[in-house]
């Protein structure tokens, strides 16, 4: 027979029953409702990610017009602007990221570049001098410095007297001869009137020390004197020798980057301009 006790247990059950199925009711549905809030955020995620995708397409191509226009016109802006002078190019034995973008620029402006390049760090005179190099002073009626800064100084400032006229080069046979310094493209009839320093130091970081006394010199002497490097190179010559007062570019790959040079050796133009930490602006301001 059913008593009071089965009646109550049967209740209980019932119950117990209700409740396990509300809250296993609650549970699906608040299941629901999260897959449900996933979905929608997964899909607009998707939707920001597709308009960003979108966007750096559309960047893209326009920065891609972008130089391509500047490839195409800073020629014509710079055709003519370095008409009659020569420009000598400092490089050093290493890696010389930006030559090539600098000799062009010089040809399409209608100079004519030639290449001095460092064979030893400091062109070796910091702790010797080659042979012939004290005879050349004495028959000039100067006593040669003891190697070191003081030598180089020395050097540099006859080295640039020596490029800037047309004439015999002894100081030059000396260098070459030595196998210190190499030569390429620099005629007998050329006058230097202009030097883009390009060498790194021994350690690539900074200016070598012979090519920061040549800046020197040329800059003693009258002439205009830049650093340049391209935007691959971390050496810092631009930014040592824009330390030094000089001029200097370094994203020498670049259109903006040519076009400022040239703008500096033309005279129209003196600061430091590029991408780097402490730049004056992206590009020499156009006249």
């Amino acid at each position: 027979m059913y008593n009071l006790r089965y009646h109550i247990a049967s209740l209980v059950a019932v119950f117990l029953a209700l409740a396990v199925g509300l809250v296993l009711g609650t549970v699906v549905a608040e299941r629901g409702m999260l897959t449900d809030q996933s979905a929608a955020l997964v899909e607009d995620l998707q939707r920001q990610f597709d308009e960003i995708t979108k966007t750096n397409s559309e960047l893209r191509k326009g920065l891609e017009r972008d130089q391509s226009f500047a490839e195409d016109i800073v020629p014509l802006v710079i055709a003519g602007e370095l008409a009659g002078q020569d420009v000598m190019v400092v490089a050093g034995t290493g890696r010389v990221d930006g030559l090539s973008p600098v000799q062009e620029g010089i040809d399409q402006a209608g100079g004519v570049a030639s290449l001095a390049t460092l064979r030893e760090p400091g062109l070796g005179l910091d702790e010797t001098a080659p042979p012939g190099l004290a005879e050349y002073f004495a028959d000039r009626g100067d006593t040669m410095e003891p190697p070191g800064p003081g030598l180089e100084q020395q050097v540099a400032d006859a080295l640039v007297r020596e490029w800037a006229r047309a004439a015999d080069r002894p100081l030059t046979a000396v260098l070459v001869d030595g196998g210190l310094l190499r030569l390429d493209s620099l005629s007998d009839t050329a006058t230097v009137d202009a030097f883009v320093i390009m060498a790194a130091a021994e350690e690539g970081e900074g200016c070598d020390p012979f090519a920061l006394a040549l800046a020197k010199a040329a800059d003693s002497g009258g002439h205009v004197a830049a650093g340049a490097e391209s935007l691959t190179s971390d050496a810092g010559v631009a930014r040592a020798l824009a330390d030094e007062g000089f001029s200097a570019i370094d994203h020498a790959g670049t259109a903006q980057g040519r076009f400022s040079l040239i703008w500096i050796l033309g005279r129209k133009a003196e600061g430091y301009f590029g991408l780097g930490d402490g730049a004056d602006a992206v590009y020499a301001p156009p006249e």
